[in-house]
């Protein structure tokens, strides 16, 4: 009960927008199977929020294009940008917020994107997904995925090496990735 008034607090005096629901639906619904606890999910979720709402402020059309994880106060950006310039202006805007310990800009700067491209990415994230939420050795909940032309960025939080291991094996052998970025982190990591 007092985590509901927590999450009801923070909804009411937070500025309102859309990430804040998604958000505080997320923390209630995972948290407490989560390697990293109810108290770390809740952090990293309003760290996530207010970089999502800083770079909407920024420019509201670049979110489409890009995704924001947070783990354990550790920011990963992922996705396409045009400007090398605005890749610049998120990793600063990441830093501008309390409880950011690291930021892992992997956006890439890219004129084009075919079509082909992205329904290859999409297959991608799906085939890593299915092949990581089918595995009974894996908290899935745990891990962020997502694939930008060929590349598998992978965060979260692991139980083990064994698990760790296990999720960078799903992600290196999906059909199309070329490359495999690991950011997870041990849940004995105290960064």
């Amino acid at each position: 009960m007092r985590n509901l008034l927590f999450i009801s607090i923070i909804i009411l005096f937070l500025p309102s927008c859309a990430p804040i629901v998604s958000t505080v639906g997320m923390v209630s619904l995972g948290a407490a199977s989560k390697e990293k606890g109810l108290g770390t999910s809740i952090n990293d979720n309003l760290i996530k929020t207010k970089i999502s709402n800083l770079i909407y402020k920024y420019n509201k059309d670049l979110i489409a294009n890009t995704k924001v994880f947070v783990n354990n106060g550790s920011v990963l950006f992922t996705g396409k940008l045009k400007s090398p310039n605005d890749k610049i202006e998120f990793t600063k805007l990441a830093w501008n917020i309390r409880g950011v310990k690291e930021v892992n800009n992997e956006i890439q700067v890219t004129d084009i994107s075919s079509i082909k491209n992205i329904a290859r990415d999409i297959a991608s994230l799906g085939e890593i997904r299915a092949r990581i939420i089918s595995d009974k050795s894996i908290n899935s909940i745990n891990f962020s995925i997502d694939v930008v032309n060929d590349k598998a960025y992978i965060s979260g939080v692991a139980s083990n090496e064994l698990e760790m291991t296990l999720v960078k094996n799903h992600a290196s052998s999906a059909r199309f990735v070329t490359e495999v970025y690991n950011y997870i982190i041990l849940s004995k990591d105290t960064r």
